[in-house]
């Protein structure tokens, strides 16, 4: 006859298994799959949302050293100095053509991207030079539209440098263009907003 120890650590356990049943409810083996399968899909999604954001980056890292920009904090900042211009005048160079046809290219495959043309006058004849300078930004402007961006994500003006602007000095005529990175332009939430 089997002792009455022996049947202790089953009673034990169909006890255990009633109260889980109770506290957590039925759970069966399909569900916990489920749940798992559930999980593995997202840790894949994100691991390849990763992966994408990584590939984007590389490229628009290619795409910076093409167009020769800098990362600023409103996006991208390209500069056209003097000598991508014809001496004294409006129109670009050789080589000022290929930088701005670059430009042209990385907007058509960035059509979320705004730009600004900023023209900044030298140290010489201010007046001249600041009339040269709205000139050269405007003519960055109609190069592009012509190459098909569209006028809305366009500005240009020419900057206002006051004759004393030590952060210019010695000033050289330029053209800044900006492209903007639509992400640094969204609003930001207010945290302070009432009711908060």
């Amino acid at each position: 006859m089997p002792s009455p120890d022996r049947h202790l650590p089953v009673a034990a356990l169909a006890l255990a298994g009633a109260v889980l049943l109770a506290v957590c409810g039925p759970v069966s083996v399909a569900d916990s799959q489920t749940e798992a399968n559930e999980q593995r899909q997202k840790l894949e999604h994100l691991r390849d949302v990763n992966a994408q954001a990584r590939d984007n980056a590389t490229e628009l890292r290619r795409e910076m050293n093409e167009l020769q920009a800098e990362a600023i904090d409103r996006g991208l900042l390209l500069t056209l100095d003097d000598a991508l211009f014809t001496t004294n005048a409006v129109r670009l160079s050789i080589p000022g053509h290929r930088r701005v046809e670059a430009l042209a290219e990385f907007l058509e495959q960035h059509p979320e991207r705004n730009v600004a043309v900023d023209g900044y006058a030298g140290a010489g004849n201010y007046r001249y030079d600041q009339a040269l300078s709205t000139r050269r930004a405007d003519a960055v402007r109609t190069y592009l539209l012509r190459r098909g961006i569209a006028a809305n994500r366009l500005t240009a003006r020419g900057a206002d440098l006051p004759q004393d602007d030590d952060d210019f000095a010695p000033r050289q005529r330029r053209v800044e263009v900006i492209i903007e990175d639509p992400l640094t332009l969204a609003p930001q939430l207010d945290a302070t907003a009432p009711g908060t």
